[in-house]
């Protein structure tokens, strides 16, 4: 039965755009009494090739912000995997964005048994959507479907199975923490 190797790249290709987030207070916003009050506090930061071995590239955030509560011009990421790893995700069924709406494809791929670290969809620029983004591989543009598609045409399986036998390798590779500006 093949497997699929899929490389998250150190490597930048551009920028995109994110809202810290935190899953007690949501999207960050600005306050009452601010020009902007209510709406999300929206940061410009470095966006990442990720590979389908023998296959597509795919534009993802990778780096996320924590919703602290504080807002400046300019901060560090302060979430997301920074260190060279290699593991075997599992399928999370039903998974779907919690800043935006996702499309018809729902689940996550979890990197790290026992904590929030998932590759998923991420947000459709080109629509104008913007996403919480709190460290996870965030797969840009509706590029999406296209990854999830290569993944089950690859393996030729389902993706619970592509999970449950561990068909799926994904290598992180080193990459600093980029600093997120706020736009």
């Amino acid at each position: 039965m093949p497997g699929v190797t899929v490389t998250i790249t150190g490597k930048a290709t551009g920028k995109s755009l994110i809202v810290p987030y935190s899953h007690a207070d949501g999207l960050q916003k600005y306050p009452a009494g601010h020009l902007k009050a209510g709406q999300p506090v929206v940061y410009r930061i470095n966006k990442y090739e990720i590979r389908v071995e023998g296959g597509r590239r795919y534009e993802a955030i990778r780096f996320g912000l924590q919703n602290k509560g504080k807002i400046v011009h300019s901060r560090s990421s302060d979430a997301g995997l920074s260190l060279p790893r290699t593991v075997k995700p599992t399928w999370v069924p039903g998974y779907s964005p919690h800043s935006f709406s996702g499309s018809a494809y729902a689940g996550a791929w979890r990197l790290l048994r026992g904590k929030g670290f998932l590759i998923h969809e991420g947000a459709d620029s080109h629509s104008g959507q913007v996403g919480g983004s709190l460290g996870c591989v965030e797969i840009l543009d509706g590029g999406w479907q296209l990854f999830m598609d290569e993944l089950r045409s690859t393996c030729g399986q389902p993706w619970p199975t592509i999970g449950n036998r561990r068909l799926m390798t994904v290598i992180v590779e080193r990459a600093s923490f980029p600093t997120a500006k706020l736009v």
